[in-house]
């Protein structure tokens, strides 16, 4: 994957960065090696002339290494920014992609959760994960041309302890991974109430339990694991400088270099090590970077569920499908049945049967347990659905519609209303289509608030609508006509109908009914 993060950079801004980079610490490395040649040299009282020069290199040096500094900081922020912005566009696709098929294996919550983290880590790529590898690499091949006369066999010993840390690239542990975790806390919150009447409320507490303890104790397992290491480094580190200071010491005594010389010697020496430091985190930071860069392709996602080829003619295949929430019984097993162009269907079932599990499933807010989901059409958005107790906006029912149909116009809020038999209602408001509704639409009753969510179902052109409960709280004679009007509409319209209620009346309306019973769960 290391193709795609170099493809959010450009060759030259990597040039120029790494040349301020490495200018950067070759003053950091100048001026300390500066100083301590003006140290050792006062140290045997010369006159202060012959000390001009050192004086003089400390101070460029220092302000060279400040401006460098800030140079490097402002190039390299620049720089991030500017992959942010492109990274925002790759998730961007990479979500409209995800949209494409709702039949995806992992929840899309999840996923863009892993694609919000990831792209935190490829923002800070450039400045954590490959800059100060590249640069640390160079000086150490520059300080090691420059201590070669006097190294001997010791040449390569600042080459293999640049490499040595360089290993955390593969022996470091994975960072443990939250998603099972997550995928079980969210299971449990949206599912707590149908566990409850399942009777395995407790089990799926003390499960969920079990999974945030072994998380933890893989957080702390890797994080020792890590302290180790870098420590292990750390001792490797000193005796590479007492190894290093021998051989100058033995250089010393040979008359190759003078006291002076050594002390200088030694503090670059020191410098350099002291930027090893860091130099295992960027490692790390590069292996995470190179494992979130998977998401970059919109096609890298699996989006598949099905394992076998069902009637590419069918608008969805439904097969052997299972859902059960951890350590609970099924909300329903073995669960097949097929949906055709023009097959408006009914899905009735006791409260508690899994009615408005099935209707997340076949919506692709979750995934199943066992079995398949394979739909055949990649149409976007392929079914449009709000499920039961959902959220309606405080502002006023032209606003609703926007919200979820940007491009709507009036005059099709007012068809969607009139199916929906609402007309009467929304001419009454005061202020008519724009009239506020009060927080969660609390200024409508609730069988108004029931049918205005069909509205906003009615007024999208996905191929299947799924109503959910859609007369629950209106009287026969209501819901009949309710029911009577959508599948009219439907039938003009081409759109299929999915249905989703304990009490449905005009089954006869419907090509086809399926029954959740407590034989299923």
């Amino acid at each position: 994957m290391l193709k795609e993060i170099w493809s959010l950079l450009r060759p030259l801004d990597i040039l120029l960065l790494l040349l301020l980079s490495l200018l950067a610490l070759l003053s950091n490395l100048g001026l300390l090696g500066a100083a301590a040649w003006l140290i050792s040299s006062a140290a045997l009282q010369p006159p202060l002339y012959a000390l001009t020069l050192g004086i003089t290199a400390v101070r460029a040096l220092g302000i060279g290494r400040a401006l460098l500094r800030y140079g490097e900081r402002y190039f390299t922020h620049k720089s991030a920014f500017a992959v942010l912005a492109a990274l925002r566009l790759r998730l961007y696709d990479t979500a409209s992609h995800l949209a494409d098929f709702p039949q995806a294996a992992k929840t899309k919550g999840t996923l863009l959760h892993d694609m919000l983290t990831g792209a935190d880590i490829l923002r800070d790529f450039l400045l954590r994960g490959l800059l100060p590898p590249l640069t640390l690499l160079l000086a150490v091949l520059l300080v090691t041309l420059l201590l070669s006369p006097y190294l001997s066999y010791g040449i390569f010993i600042l080459p293999i302890l640049y490499l040595s840390h360089c290993l955390p690239l593969w022996i470091s542990p994975q960072q443990s991974n939250s998603s099972r975790y997550r995928s079980q806390l969210l299971d449990f919150a949206q599912g707590s109430h149908e566990l409850s009447r399942a009777g395995s409320l407790n089990v799926a507490v003390t499960q969920l339990d079990q999974t945030a303890k072994h998380w933890q104790k893989n957080l702390f397992r890797d994080k020792t694991r890590t302290n180790q290491i870098d420590f292990l480094l750390g001792l490797l580190r000193i005796f590479a400088f007492l190894w290093l200071f021998i051989l100058l010491l033995t250089a010393l005594q040979q008359k190759q270099i003078d006291g002076i010389t050594l002390c200088t010697y030694l503090l670059v020496l020191l410098a350099l090590l002291n930027e090893f430091a860091a130099l295992p985190a960027a490692a790390r930071h590069f292996r995470q970077a190179q494992n979130a860069a998977g998401w970059l392709s919109p096609h890298s996602a699996d989006t598949s569920t099905s394992t076998n080829s069902p009637d590419v003619h069918n608008l969805l295949t439904v097969s052997a499908l299972e859902f059960h929430y951890p350590q609970g019984l099924p909300v329903f097993s073995a669960l097949n049945f097929s949906l055709y162009p023009g097959c408006h269907t009914a899905i009735v079932g006791d409260s508690g049967s899994g009615k408005t599990t099935l209707a997340c499933l076949l919506a692709g807010l979750w995934a199943p347990t066992k079995g398949s989901i394979h739909y055949g059409s990649a149409v976007r958005p392929f079914i449009c659905t709000i499920p039961q107790g959902s959220f309606l906006f405080a502002g006023s029912i032209r606003e609703n519609f926007l919200r979820l149909h940007p491009a709507i116009t009036a005059d099709e809020i007012q068809q969607a209303l009139q199916t929906a038999q609402l007309t009467a209602v929304w001419q009454k408001l005061p202020q008519g289509l724009d009239t506020p509704l009060g927080e969660n639409a609390c200024h409508l009753s609730g069988g108004e608030r029931n049918r205005l969510i069909s509205a906003l179902i009615l007024a999208s052109s996905a191929p299947v609508l799924l109503f959910d409960e859609p007369t629950a709280g209106l009287d026969l004679p209501k819901a009949n006509k309710l029911l009577d009007a959508i599948l009219k509409r439907a039938d003009l319209t081409g759109q299929t109908v999915i249905i989703i209620t304990h009490d449905l009346p005009q089954l006869s309306h419907f090509s086809q009914v399926i029954r959740l019973t407590p034989s299923q769960t």
